[in-house]
């Protein structure tokens, strides 16, 4: 019986029950907002450089641009209302690189503002001092 009662509750209550449970995070939401736009700006700069590289004639590219005009659009939703933790885990783990490795020849000047929006992404997924449940 004993078993059971441990299989469907959780037992006594003690600090070691909480380990490997997720705590409630507190976002700093005017640090969070700052963050969600730059990565605005920086998708949209990205976006808008694709344009000027390339046609947007190829369906692959052309979807990429899209994507990360989507993704511009989705950060700056975020940032004009109250995002949660899992909101901004959804956000940057959609945001992907251009190309993996030495950027192709002719794209060059995708490279550092790939690297920025890459860069922008990991700070959100990272929790702030403060931050922590």
């Amino acid at each position: 019986m004993s078993f059971l009662k441990n299989l469907f509750t959780r037992g006594s209550k003690d600090a070691s029950d909480d380990e490997g449970f997720d705590l409630p995070v507190t976002l700093d939401l005017d640090r969070r907002r700052q963050q969600l736009q730059q990565l605005e700006r920086a998708l949209d700069a990205l976006a808008n450089q694709m344009r000027e590289e390339q046609s947007t004639d190829n369906p692959g590219w052309r979807a990429r641009v899209n994507e990360y005009s989507r993704l511009a659009g989705e950060a700056m939703t975020l940032r004009q209302g109250t995002p949660n933790r899992e909101q901004l885990l959804d956000l940057v783990f959609e945001v992907r690189p251009v190309f993996s490795g030495p950027a192709p020849d002719g794209l060059d000047a995708l490279a550092p503002l790939q690297e920025r929006v890459m860069e922008l992404a990991g700070q959100l997924q990272e929790l702030l001092p403060g931050e922590r449940g």
